[in-house]
This record gives C-alpha cells, structure tokens and sequence, in this order.
C-alpha cells in the first residue's frame, strides 16, 4: 500500500469521524430539544394542577365561610327575636304601670 492509498484511507476515516461527529451533534441537539419541550410541558401541566388545587381550596374556603355566616345570621336572628320578645314584655309592664299611675293621679285628684 503507498502513501498516496494510505492518505485517502486517512482522509476517509477522518470524513467518516467527521461525519459521526455530525450525527452525534445532531443527535445530541434533538435529545436536548425534546427533553426541554418535555420540560416545558411538565411545567404547564404542574401549573394546572397548581392552579386547579389553588381554586379547589378556595372555592372550600368560600363555602365553609358561607355556612358559617349563615350559622352566625342564624344565631343573630334568633338572639335579635329574643330580645325583641323581652322588650315587648318590658313594654307591655311599662305600659300598664303607667296606666295604673294615671288611675292612681286620676282618682287622687277626684
């Protein structure tokens, strides 16, 4: 084999190194792309769930709340009619005291 068959040979395993150089570089860029669109979308499907958790909780925050503001009117509503009723009763003693002085003024003066 002479020098001249023995640099084409060398030139050849060089373009072929080259060429597996190519390749692996390509390969490498198409492994990086995927997996960082992978990321990007597990990144979107994390957010959704983040943010469907977020008004999951909320929206159990607000009925809870709801339910306890009823349970308080409720209480209020029966606490208002209570005293309601004691004022009425109040009245209605104040009323007829106040009747009974005036008999009382009415028959001191005849």
């Amino acid at each position: 084999m002479g020098r001249v068959e023995t640099l084409q040979r060398v030139k050849e395993a060089e373009a072929r190194v080259q060429e597996m150089k190519r390749q692996a570089e390509a390969e490498r860029d198409r492994i990086l792309k995927e997996a960082r669109r992978a990321e990007l979308e597990r990144q979107d499907q994390l957010r959704k769930e983040g943010e469907e958790g977020y008004n999951k909780i909320i929206t159990e925050a607000k009925q809870a709340a709801a339910i306890e503001r009823e349970a308080v009117l409720d209480q209020g509503r029966r606490d208002a009619g209570k005293v309601k009723e004691e004022s009425t009763k109040n009245f209605e003693k104040a009323v007829a005291r106040l009747v009974e002085r005036i008999k009382g003024a009415v028959n001191a003066q005849t």
